[in-house]
């Protein structure tokens, strides 16, 4: 253990000092930083194998601090528990969903902080020397800038199409990592729901090919379905980066073609799938609102994270007939982003296929709309 080295920040210099000399007394090696700026520039100068990271600081929080480390390729994969009095339910889920790996509160006995501390080093030197399994799909993350759009029912559509048409004989996967609220299921008319909760409550490390397999479920079109939780988020069991990452690996190691249906908002577990998606595929509506939220995220998607413009792939789905509607030149005009398919109104379908918990494409494959999701569906497989 004396080989390890952690590096502690807090603003508070008698905080910095008792917990280096309770990790001191257990053999570790002990860097410091009393600011975020400090932290981000020590965690590439001191080349930690761990940080404990308070939250509460004057310059940078430690959210922001953990976003940033995550968001570097250099230090993207340093192991992180967040260590603050900060005791909230919403606060602990804030930093999981900043990437931390731990969240412990203060005051702790030394004795926990040593065995998470170690706990966590184990963890982070399995996954370092564990083989990860090839992935041989094409993985594409739907992900909408808004609740409502129609993202899960643009993936459940899409999947169909794709096993029954371009990718017919080939094995497609569709699966429901969004943090609650998970409809695919439902839409499916499947009986199972929420088996991603199953995965989700597992330690990471005991994720294995079989045990994810286990949770699926096959639609009679041929689709295989991880289903999400329909609780709503903060109720719903949170999506960890680890877990999420560790359980899109196998799914890719498993058949020809993943859709996610990652639900709004780039969390770091979406940030994380994201980058690993051969495309991600924004669903937009054709209303003002709606358009200045799907350009923000679609600006996020190319400037933040970093996916060339090829990789993000825009889709207008059009609800309900309007008084006023949008021209697809118009739309790709506020967005500055090309369309890469269009879906024109069919309430009383889309009505009908909620009802009946079965695809548009199948309750009327002939339709203006099912041939419309087979275009997209083709699409994908030919970009």
């Amino acid at each position: 253990m004396a080989s390890k080295k952690i590096l502690v920040v807090d603003d508070e210099l008698e905080s910095v000092k008792l917990v280096g000399l309770m990790l001191q007394r257990q053999g570790y090696e002990i860097a410091a930083a009393q600011t975020g700026a400090q932290a981000l520039e020590k965690a590439l100068s001191e080349n930690p194998d761990l940080v404990i990271l308070d939250i509460m600081m004057p310059d940078m929080d430690g959210y922001e601090v953990c976003r940033r480390l995550r968001a570097s390729p250099d230090t993207a994969d340093l192991p992180i528990i967040m260590f603050t009095a900060k005791t909230q339910v919403d606060e602990k889920v804030a930093g999981f969903q900043a990437g931390a790996d731990d969240y412990l509160t203060k005051p702790i006995h030394p004795d926990e902080l040593a065995s998470h501390v170690e706990a966590v080093l184990l963890r982070s030197a399995r996954r370092q020397t564990e083989e990860p399994p090839p992935v041989s799909a094409r993985i594409f993350g739907f992900l909408g800038s808004k609740g409502g759009v129609g993202t899960t029912t643009l993936a459940v559509n899409t999947a169909v199409a794709l096993a029954q048409g371009p990718a017919q004989g080939k094995k497609v996967l569709l699966a429901e990592l969004r943090p609650g609220l998970a409809t695919a299921a439902m839409q499916l008319g499947l009986r199972r729901h929420g088996a991603l909760a199953h995965l989700l409550d597992q330690p990471v490390e005991q994720l294995d090919a079989r045990t994810v397999e286990a949770q699926l479920d096959e639609h009679s079109s041929g689709v295989l379905v991880l289903s999400g939780q329909v609780e709503p988020p903060g109720v719903a069991t949170l999506i960890l980066p680890s877990h999420a990452e560790t359980i899109v690996r196998h799914l890719g190691a498993m058949v020809d073609y993943v859709l996610l249906d990652l639900g709004v908002g780039l969390d770091e577990s979406n940030r994380r799938v994201l980058l690993g998606c051969y495309q991600a595929v924004v669903p937009v509506e054709p209303q003002r609102v709606a358009l200045a939220l799907a350009q923000a995220l679609l600006g996020e998607l190319t400037g933040s994270l970093k996916l060339a413009r090829h990789r993000v792939k825009a889709v207008l789905i059009n609800k309900a007939p309007a008084a006023t509607t949008f021209t697809k030149e118009t739309v790709e005009g506020v967005l500055q982003h090309d369309l890469a398919g269009v879906i024109t109104p069919a309430p009383d379908l889309a009505f009908q296929a909620a009802e009946r918990g079965v695809p548009m494409v199948m309750v009327q494959p002939t339709s203006l709309v099912a041939q419309q999701f087979r275009t997209f569906a083709e699409y994908l497989v030919d970009a």
